[in-house]
């Protein structure tokens, strides 16, 4: 199992406020199955802050060494949460955004809550430049509605839906558009954004056994297995399919 949007690495924004803790997410994550984790710190002008380059290589490096240490068998590789804004722009053209995995042409970008002028245009212009997006956690923002959401997914956007999000983690909507989306078709990959390991194993072994028991096992394996392989691999946004098929 693979996981595409997480904040794992210690002490470097909202996530993981130690390297203590961070060891805690691990065990909880490789527990459950996973072996891969993009892990994702917040770049941008987000609330969430925004983690330099280095700093999150440095991070990276520090926890890699202490599982070892300990024994616990996960892949960390290179990511990061972009705050969607017309300064990505300014990043990408200074180097210093992070394709998910490190290489390739896929990023992870976070819409403002509130929302922002011209989505549709910004998104637009980034897919000219060549850049696939993976839009994290739609069902948690009231601004995107189902119909934008299916605009985008058309046009190559794929979608990260949070895991908790199907345990009511973030509220009655979230859950309630979470399924919407899977069984329109616009549901593309399963992520945890873990921040923290507050009963991490149980609501994440809940989650799973949810999604399954809704929508079925290959749905479950597209969303943590199959389709992030594919991105980390920089397959094309066609050949990441949906997690429900729309008859």
């Amino acid at each position: 199992m693979i996981d595409l949007h997480c904040h794992l690495l210690p002490a470097v924004d909202d996530g993981a406020l130690s390297l203590e803790m961070a060891v805690t997410m691990a065990r909880a994550l490789a527990a459950r199955g996973y072996q891969t984790i993009a892990a994702s710190p917040h770049m941008g002008t987000g609330p969430g802050g925004d983690v330099a380059l280095e700093v999150a290589a440095a991070a990276r490096a520090l926890l890699a060494a202490e599982l070892r240490r300990l024994d616990v068998v996960l892949e960390l590789v290179p990511n990061g949460e972009h705050w969607l804004s017309t300064e990505l722009f300014d990043r990408l053209a200074a180097g210093t955004a992070v394709p998910i995995g490190g290489a390739g042409r896929w990023l992870l970008v976070e819409v403002p809550w509130t929302g922002i002028p011209n989505l549709e245009d910004v998104i637009f212009r980034l897919q000219t430049k060549g850049w696939r997006l993976l839009l994290a956690h739609p069902e948690r923002l009231e601004s995107l509605s189902l119909e934008l959401l299916l605009r985008l997914s058309a046009r190559g956007v794929r979608m990260q839906l949070e895991l908790g999000s199907f345990v009511g983690m973030f509220g009655g909507d979230a859950e309630h558009k979470a399924e919407l989306l899977m069984r329109k078709g616009v549901a593309h990959v399963l992520a945890t954004d873990m921040h923290r390991p507050d009963k991490a194993s149980e609501w994440l072994a809940a989650a799973l056994t949810a999604v399954q028991r809704r929508f079925g096992l290959e749905a479950l394996r597209r969303g943590t297995a199959d389709n992030p392989r594919l991105i980390l691999d920089n397959g094309g946004a066609e050949a990441v399919a949906p997690l429900v098929e729309v008859a």
